[in-house]
């Protein structure tokens, strides 16, 4: 990967899975794509029960795997965790399931996590990610992509309410709970990075 400076460019894992597992297995891949649909659906039942759209950690479930995957990686966990859903196993918020909950008031959000996942996946590749201020960035571009999606999801469901009231359902009562996992992000992914080369270091020694 290339870490693009002022004027250097430094090379290394371009995700924290390259990092620690810097060897391709078709069964690391498998396992750990397992454990992060497992992941997600304690995120997104870690909650608390607003109608329509109720407040949980999927989010920042999505973001740490788009810092742990990448973007390609990360869009395929994503996509077991619906795929999941859909074909009936209770990992979505209040453990539901079924095509229903996609085409409910919180699919936008759902569908939206493929997107913020890839993207921010992809700026993780390109060096982001590393330094506070760099994850701070990932995380509100992050979370404007699944705001952007789920909104467009609760009109879609909610076609008789006004612009305002599908703010009120859809984004108001998150926006707290948005910051303070966007500064427990800030904290948190920088030292997973450190952590990461510390390990790197002493496996090739």
């Amino acid at each position: 990967m290339e870490l693009v400076g002022k004027n250097k460019v430094v090379f290394g894992p371009r995700t924290l899975y390259e990092a620690y597992f810097g060897y391709r297995n078709i069964f690391i891949d498998i396992s750990m794509v397992v454990l992060s649909v497992v992941f997600m659906a304690i995120m997104a039942n870690i909650r608390i029960p607003l109608w329509p759209v109720p407040i949980t950690m999927q989010t920042f479930g999505v973001f740490l795997i788009a810092f742990f995957f990448g973007s390609r990686k990360g869009v395929v966990s994503i996509l077991a965790y619906i795929l999941a859903g859909v074909l009936g196993f209770g990992v979505f918020a209040g453990y539901k399931s079924g095509f229903a909950a996609i085409m409910g008031p919180t699919g936008g959000y759902i569908i939206g996590f493929l997107f913020a996942v890839f993207f921010v996946g992809y700026l993780i590749e390109r060096g982001y990610g590393r330094t506070k201020m760099s994850v701070f960035v990932c995380m509100v571009i992050g979370n404007i992509i699944i705001y952007f999606f789920g909104l467009i999801g609760l009109r879609l469901y909610f076609q008789n309410a006004s612009f305002f009231k599908i703010l009120t359902m859809g984004l108001f009562p998150f926006l707290v709970g948005d910051f303070l996992k966007i500064l427990g992000a800030v904290y948190l992914f920088p030292y997973l990075w450190k952590g990461s080369e510390r390990f790197r270091i002493t496996r090739q020694s």
